[in-house]
């Protein structure tokens, strides 16, 4: 009798290894499957441009590199940057400052010009990127505006930069290294 028991007791004892092991496994499939949707989510879909693509995305005079024209138009960028950029230039105007915008879409040819520029061409070094947010639609660039000088006032772009932080630009202006005071970008996650 002692052995039949003992018998049953290991089978009920392996039950409950196997029963915790099948629960153990569930769990931790559950939980990689969770870390890779966020993964998705969080790192490979903003990466490749889903986001972007899904929901800030418009139609454009420009669709290719054919002109290394500079490009002025508001239009020309992608719609959420467009309606940022139109928040800061009221909010710009109702603190009385003068703004222009100097340059917003940058086709990949202009870009590759002016990342040349200084290196291999001549003039001064105006980018350090060849990568830049004007060619994804998503930044732009401005000057002061009715001034002999419109570079010249640090006042002026410090207070802009406030007003474009304040409506979810990233100012240049605040870029560590190599301050951009002129430019204006629209970052967020779900960007690349």
């Amino acid at each position: 009798m002692t052995s039949n028991h003992t018998i049953r007791r290991k089978q009920r004892r392996n039950y409950r290894k196997k029963k915790r092991s099948k629960k153990l496994f569930k769990i931790s499939l559950s939980l990689s499957l969770i870390i890779v949707i966020l993964l998705l989510i969080f790192v490979v879909f903003p990466k490749v441009g889903l986001y972007a693509y899904m929901f800030d995305k418009g139609d454009y005079k420009y669709n290719d590199d054919s002109t290394s024209d500079i490009i002025k138009d508001l239009e020309e960028l992608s719609p959420k940057t467009r309606e940022l950029a139109i928040k800061f230039l009221e909010k710009c105007e109702e603190n009385g400052l003068s703004v222009r915008i100097t340059e917003t879409y940058r086709t990949q040819k202009r870009q590759d010009m002016l990342y040349e520029q200084g290196r291999t061409t001549p003039g001064q070094v105006v980018t350090w990127t060849r990568n830049s947010k004007h060619t994804l639609r998503r930044a732009f660039d401005i000057c002061e505006d009715n001034t002999d000088d419109p570079y010249g006032d640090l006042e002026f772009f410090r207070k802009c930069a406030e007003i474009g932080k304040e409506v979810g630009l990233t100012p240049g202006y605040y870029f560590s290294g190599a301050i951009d005071m002129p430019h204006y970008e629209f970052n967020a996650w779900w960007l690349p």
